[in-house]
């Protein structure tokens, strides 16, 4: 290896000096050596030197100092007018304001040109972006509360080549969006830098990357490598194309490049040399520019991986979803990369609130169930409210692995608890006596009125006038005073609640408010909502609901009742600072309702199931052959078929009839389907009469009912009303209290029933045209079983009504006229039991 020459080993040396020391050796030892040295050497060197002054004749000057002062003096105007604003009724704001940055914003095309055309002063130029950055930020977060004039006001600027002709222009719509072009210029900035600078400008690349991150965030360097401009995945290339194809967008096809050098570079080349045109990049895309030459674009993959090496830097301390993934689109290597990514995660995940955020959520995007699992037995004391919906979205997708599912609906339910104990803390502000013993027994017993009772509305508005906090609706004693002088109410006297709102919402974007927010304006509704979705997704979630139902409602008694909750709504809408307990208390009210008619018709149906499994016992220990059914509305098949053998023509007159075979009793079955819309397709009658009102009910005896009794006359008047009718449908109304059709056992036989069963049994039904025999009595308390049918003749006899049971109701009994060719049929009730 050879040794390092003299005028390597000066360079290193040089290098390493400060500044002021470089300047000190040149001016007091290396300019002097020039008299010492050859003509030739001499006359290059001048040559080189002179080259290099027409190069950078007319070179901008960043006076940082200078400006500072004159834009500070703005700024220092700026705040004088937000005091004199509170006095006067006039303000210069916007003037001021536009002042301001059209001083800053006309000083960028100085720094494009000083980095770009120059490759000189880089350090001093990324000070005066800096500097611009936080001008911006000072006038947007400056006193005034209003941000219009800001955020509106139009903004032209442009960036022009020494020659005048026009690089790149932007007509932008608040100074916010400044921002953007300072990454452009910033973007050409380092790519400069590489092509141009020495070995220590490009080690200060990454100190300077840190110095945006610091003071725009780490989405400011991913928006460096698209030149300000939005993420690659977000931008349509042939809005980008046809931004740089604008008019006025120039090209670097005649750019001054014999003026560039480098180290390996003659200093005396000649101005029109071939070497030194640039290879200019045809394809525009959001990360090239097109007026970029070869020798600048051709710098693009280092400075890629310059800021994919801060952004990762910025990961490894604080963590995101969204920086995961900008990692993972810009890399060159994924695997690798989301392999490193994942191991700095699991380092740092339970480090704090912020980063077991972050980890769940990346965690939910991978649809890693494990480690979502891992964490959340842990560490989930981490999970603050205001990241319910990364925790919920974590949860989701725990539980699609089944063996999660448990701890998936043990999250949930807590989650929904934590909620409701959460309305039940802010409800205690205005109704602080809502858990004393009295007001909890008074609302027992309120929710056990009916709608109709009397005085049941006067009972809940003094229920919640004893539950209200004293003095809590008692107005401001100054604003009181004031409105009785008759003096305009200021808003300060407006009370805590409305102060506290209007300033929540000055910067609703604003993360450090996010505390605020969370304590003032909690998304109680929105949370309890999402954990309720999120169940019904989940196996055995309905279940988990029904569960938290039970003990939200004795947790808050007061949700059972509608118009409890109407009322106690009704005193906190008029104060918004109580809108997010409003909404809150709505969706529980919601909740209650949906899982209170769940859970009836959970209990409806484990009643039919259970009066059916004792149907079919009884049923099956009846001897010999089983029953044939009617369908209420129509026979059934076998029923008709019956009714036909055994028409006799005393059946026709009205006159009970003696058939041979005797009648056996069976009870009475109850199902309950859905009414059938046409009771009497098989008939020969015509269609559907229109609805009718029910005849009335007449008074039942309480025994068997013979030939000759009472009934005689509403038996021939069903008789009557049939001969006129014919085969018509028996009265709508009359079945629509049952939503559905009546199945009853049709006992085969002739003659009049048995006579009154033992109590508890059920009575026996004639055939032809005998009345059926009365039910016994039922149980202590209850209603006794059905009287027995009729028998299907012509004309059927009367059923007996139900014998009433100790405290019970007569069963139900009554009669179908049948008829044996038709299926048509009339009929009479002759009671009916107690339906709830």
């Amino acid at each position: 290896m050879n040794p390092p020459t003299a005028s390597t080993r000066f360079a290193a040396i040089y290098e390493a000096l400060p500044p002021d020391v470089q300047q000190v050796i040149i001016e007091k030892q290396l300019i002097p050596l020039l008299n010492h040295v050859s003509k030739t050497r001499r006359r290059k060197l001048m040559a080189s030197a002179t080259k290099m002054q027409r190069r950078h004749a007319g070179i901008p000057v960043l006076d940082l100092k200078s400006k500072q002062r004159e834009v500070n003096a703005l700024l220092d105007e700026l705040h004088r007018d937000a005091k004199r604003s509170f006095v006067r009724e006039r303000s210069h704001r916007t003037e001021l304001i536009e002042q301001t940055v059209e001083s800053v914003t006309t000083w960028l095309n100085d720094i494009w040109r000083l980095v770009y055309e120059h490759n000189v002063d880089f350090l001093r130029a990324h000070r005066c972006l800096l500097f611009v950055v936080n001008v911006l930020d000072q006038i947007a977060h400056g006193r005034a509360r209003c941000r219009c004039a800001f955020t509106n006001m139009y903004v032209p600027v442009t960036l022009k080549r020494k020659s005048g002709k026009v690089v790149k222009s932007w007509q932008l719509t608040g100074a916010h969006n400044v921002e953007e072009v300072l990454q452009f210029i910033w973007r050409d900035l380092f790519l400069s830098m590489l092509a141009s600078g020495n070995q220590r400008h490009i080690e200060k690349i990454p100190d300077m990357l840190d110095d945006i991150e610091d003071l725009m965030g780490w989405t400011a360097l991913e928006k460096l490598l698209y030149g300000g401009s939005k993420a690659s995945l977000d931008t349509d290339e042939d809005e980008f194309d046809e931004e740089l194809m604008a008019p006025g967008a120039q090209s670097d096809i005649d750019e001054d490049e014999d003026a560039y050098t480098d180290e390996d570079s003659e200093l005396d080349l000649p101005i029109g040399a071939e070497d030194w045109l640039p290879n200019v990049v045809h394809t525009a895309s959001p990360s090239y520019a097109k007026h970029w030459s070869s020798r600048i674009s051709s710098q693009m993959g280092r400075f890629r991986e310059l800021v994919q090496s801060a952004m990762l830097s910025v990961f490894k301390t604080a963590p995101s979803s969204r920086l995961y993934s900008v990692l993972i689109a810009n890399s060159t290597d994924t695997q690798a990369t989301e392999a490193e990514l994942m191991t700095y995660l699991s380092q740092t995940a339970t480090s704090c609130p912020e980063v077991f955020t972050a980890a769940l959520e990346i965690y939910t995007d991978e649809g890693n169930s494990d480690e979502i699992s891992s964490l959340l037995k842990t560490h989930a004391h981490l999970v603050r409210a205001r990241d319910a919906l990364v925790l919920q979205s974590a949860v989701q997708v725990m539980a699609r692995n089944p063996s999660h599912q448990l701890q998936a609906l043990e999250l949930i339910e807590k989650e929904l608890l934590d909620t409701a104990r959460a309305v039940r803390a802010a409800l205690l502000g205005p109704f602080s006596l809502l858990e004393t013993s009295e007001n909890r027994a008074e609302i027992e017993q309120i929710n056990k009125m009916r709608q109709v009772t009397p005085g049941r509305q006067d009972r809940i508005e003094r229920w919640v006038d004893s539950v209200s906090t004293p003095g809590l609706n008692n107005p401001n004693p100054m604003a009181f005073a004031a409105m009785v002088m008759g003096l305009p109410i200021t808003p300060t006297m407006e009370g805590l609640d409305e102060m506290e709102l209007s300033y929540l919402e000055m910067d609703p974007s604003d993360p450090d408010l996010e505390d605020l927010r969370e304590e003032f304006r909690p998304r109680l509704k929105q949370r309890f909502e999402g954990w309720t979705d999120k169940a019904l997704t989940i196996k055995g979630g309905s279940v988990t609901l029904l569960k938290v139902y039970r003990e939200l409602i004795a947790l808050l008694p007061f949700l059972r009742t509608g118009d409890v909750v109407e009322e106690m709504i009704s005193r906190l809408a008029d104060k918004p600072s109580k809108q997010f307990l409003v909404e809150a208390v709505d969706a529980l009210s919601a909740f209650v309702k949906v899982q209170k008619r769940k859970a009836a018709a959970i209990k409806a149906e484990q009643k039919r199931r259970a009066n059916a499994a004792t149907t079919t016992a009884a049923s099956s220990s009846t001897p010999g052959a089983g029953p044939s059914t009617l369908t209420f509305g129509f026979p059934s098949a076998s029923a008709s078929a019956s009714t036909s053998a055994s028409t006799s023509p005393s059946d026709s007159s009205g006159t009970p009839s003696s058939a041979s075979a005797s009648t056996s009793t069976s009870p009475a079955t109850y199902a309950p389907p859905a009414v059938a819309d046409d009771i009497d397709a098989d008939a020969d009658a015509p269609s559907s009469r229109p609805e009718t009102p029910p005849p009335p009910l007449e008074p039942a005896a309480n025994g068997p009912v013979g030939p000759g009794n009472g009934h005689t006359h509403a038996h021939a008047h069903a008789h009557a009303h049939h001969g006129h009718h014919g085969h018509g449908h028996a009265p709508a109304p009359l079945f629509t209290f049952y939503a559905g059709h009546i199945t009853i056992p049709i006992p085969q036989g002739a003659g009049a029933g048995p006579p009154p069963p033992p109590p508890g049994a059920a009575a026996g039904a004639g055939a032809g045209a005998g009345a059926g025999g009365a039910g016994g009595a039922g149980p202590v308390p209850g209603p006794g079983p059905a009287g027995g049918f009729g028998g299907f003749g012509v004309f059927g006899g009367f059923g007996g009504q139900g014998a009433a049971g100790a405290g019970g109701f007569g069963g139900f009994g009554g009669a179908f006229g049948g008829n044996g060719g038709g299926g048509a049929f009339d009929g009479a009730f002759g009671g009916m039991e107690d339906v709830d």
